[in-house]
C-alpha cells in the first residue's frame, strides 16, 4: 500500500531546497570541517546546515548545543531535533564523518519523486560501505546483508550515516528516541516508513565517503552492547545466537555456531561469517579454508562479499609468504569487483616487492 498521494506534494511551509542535518559528538573536528567544505563546494542553490550535538557556533551553520545527548549516543533525539527545525523540503540526515563527492549535487538533482532514499556510500578506500541492505524484521540482532542497488526487499533499510527524505516522511515516521546509536535506529525508521507505505530508493550514481572514524564512538559501542545483551533470545535459533555473539565480538562463542550452520546449510553467509570470526579469533588457517570456500560459491550472492572473501584469503596467504596464490586471489577480487581498491593496492605492493628483490 502506498502512502496517500497528498504526501507527495510540497508542503506549503517548505520550499524546494536541502536541509543538511548533521549530528556530532565533537570528537572529529577535521572530519566535520571536511564535511562542511564538501557541502559548500557543490553549488546547491538553496540549502541550510543544521548541527546538533557537541560543537560550537560557526557562521556556516545553525548550531543547537546538545552535549548531553551527544555524550550518551542519543542519535535519534538529535536527528529529530534537527529535522523538526528544517526549513527546506528535502532533509538529509548525516553523521559528522561523511563527505560528499564534488559531483554529488550534479548527480542527485535529476532524481525527484522519492520518499526515502540513499546514495552510494564508500569507505576511504573506495569500497562500498553499508549504504543499502536488509535486516530481518522483528529480529533486533540479525546480521545485515547488502542488497544490490535498485533491488526491492521487504526488510530493506538505508544506513543512518546518510538518509535523504522528504520532510513529510520524517514528520510522519520520526526516529524512535528510546533508541541510541547502534540500536537498529535506522533499521527501525526504515521498516516503519515502508510499513506506512513510503518507498525506499537508491541513487548509486551520486556518492559520499563514510570515513568510519573511530573517535568518539565509545558511548555508541556501549549502547550497542547494552542493546544486544538486553535481548536474551530464550529459545533462540543457532543463527540468532551466532549473530548475537558476532555483534558482541565474542568470536569464540560464535565460531561453533557458525560451524554448525555451515555444515547444515552450506550457504554462503554462514561460511563467510565463520571465516570472519575465525580470522578475528586468530585461527587464520581455518579462516583461509572458509574464505576460499566462500569465494568459490556458485550460487547468487552479493558480488562485494565474494570479492571480499577472495581479498581476505589473499591477505592471509600474502602474510604467510605464499605470494603467487595471494596474487591470484587479489586478481579474482578485482575480476568480480573492478573498483576494489584494496585488492588493487595489494597487487601493486606485491609487484613492487618483486621488483625490489630483483
Amino acid at each position: 500500500m502506498r502512502a496517500n498521494s497528498a504526501w507527495r506534494k510540497w508542503p506549503v511551509n517548505r520550499v524546494p531546497g536541502i536541509s543538511f542535518c548533521i549530528i556530532t559528538g565533537g570528537r572529529r573536528p577535521d572530519r566535520m570541517e571536511a564535511l562542511l567544505q564538501s557541502i559548500a563546494r557543490m553549488g546547491v542553490p538553496a540549502y541550510e546546515i543544521l548541527v546538533c550535538g557537541d560543537w560550537h557556533n560557526d557562521p556556516r551553520i545553525d548550531y543547537a548545543p546538545k552535549k548531553e545527548w551527544a555524550g550518551n549516543a542519543e542519535v535519534c533525539r538529535m536527528r529529530n531535533f534537527n529535522a523538526h527545525r528544517a526549513r527546506y523540503a528535502t532533509v538529509i540526515i548525516l553523521d559528522d564523518d561523511v563527505e560528499f563527492f564534488p559531483d554529488w549535487w550534479e548527480k542527485i538533482k535529476k532524481h525527484t519523486g522519492f520518499d526515502l532514499a540513499g546514495c552510494r556510500g564508500v569507505d576511504p578506500h573506495g569500497e562500498r560501505w553499508w549504504d543499502y541492505q536488509r535486516v530481518e524484521r522483528g529480529n533486533p540482532i540479525a546480521l545485515p546483508a547488502l542488497l544490490p542497488y535498485g533491488e526491492r526487499h521487504p526488510d530493506a533499510y538505508i544506513s543512518g550515516y546518510f538518509m535523504m527524505m522528504r520532510w513529510e516522511v520524517w514528520n510522519a515516521v520520526r526516529f524512535d528516541e528510546s533508541r541510541r546509536n547502534y540500536q537498529h535506529d535506522d533499521v527501525d525508521f526504515c521498516h516503519r516508513a515502508t510499513s506506512m507505505g513510503f518507498s525506499l530508493a537508491t541513487f548509486p550514481d551520486a556518492a559520499v565517503i563514510h570515513h568510519v572514524d573511530p573517535r568518539g564512538r565509545e558511548a555508541s559501542e556501549r549502547a550497542r552492547a547494552q542493546f544486544i545483551a538486553s535481548h536474551k533470545l530464550e529459545g533462540a535459533t543457532d543463527a540468532e545466537l551466532a549473530a548475537k555473539y558476532m555483534m558482541l565480538k565474542e568470536y569464540g562463542k560464535a565460531i561453533p555456531l557458525f560451524k554448525k550452520l555451515a555444515a547444515e546449510r552450506g550457504d554462503f553467509h554462514s561460511v563467510y561469517n565463520l571465516a570472519f570470526c575465525c580470522e578475528r579469533a586468530g585461527a587464520r588457517d581455518e579462516a583461509l579454508f572458509c574464505y576460499k570456500k566462500a569465494a568459490a560459491a556458485t550460487d547468487e550472492v552479493e558480488a562485494a562479499r565474494r570479492a571480499a572473501a577472495h581479498f581476505h584469503a589473499g591477505e592471509i596467504l600474502r602474510d604467510a609468504g605464499t605470494r603467487s596464490e595471494a596474487e591470484a586471489h587479489f586478481k579474482s577480487a578485482l575480476e568480480i569487483l573492478p573498483q576494489h581498491r584494496k585488492a588493487a593496492r595489494a597487487l601493486a605492493e606485491l609487484a613492487d616487492a618483486r621488483t625490489e628483490i630483483k
